[in-house]
């Protein structure tokens, strides 16, 4: 059963300035108006949803207990991360179409990718379950 996204009352101040990863530039100390990550991150609430990643095939890209937002109203295209079924369970895998096959690719060289039989039609009818649009990870 999913649960849906709740939205959040907490504004974050967003900093007008991009810091460098050299040195500081002290003339830039301001901020701007606050934002709202469910704004950030959600361009559909109700098509989008958030899921926990378990496991590494996705990393370094996607890394172990990383959050991904998933938006199932976003067109399939090869080169998308996506959320999809293959053998009745979940994976997180990029989308490639390569010469009429379809195969779900994993970022970490560790894993096999997954070739899948598959047509265009069903692929969009619940192979692909939706596309991942954002990951939210801690350091």
């Amino acid at each position: 059963m999913l649960s849906p996204i709740l939205p959040s009352t907490t504004k974050i101040e967003l900093c007008e300035f991009k810091p460098a990863g050299g040195f500081p530039n002290p003339c830039e100390d301001y901020l701007s108006k606050p934002i709202s990550l469910d704004e950030l991150l959600i361009n559909r609430p109700s098509s989008t949803f958030m899921f926990k990643v378990a496991g590494n095939s996705m990393f370094p890209t996607i890394p172990e207990d990383s959050m991904i937002v998933v938006d199932r109203s976003v067109e399939i295209q090869s080169g998308k991360i996506v959320l999809a079924t293959v053998d009745g369970q979940f994976v997180v895998k990029e989308l490639q179409r390569t010469n009429g096959k379809i195969i779900f690719h994993s970022h970490n060289s560790d894993y096999e990718d997954i070739e899948i039989n598959s047509t265009e039609e069903n692929l969009q009818d619940g192979v692909v379950w939706g596309v991942v649009t954002s990951v939210i990870k801690k350091l």
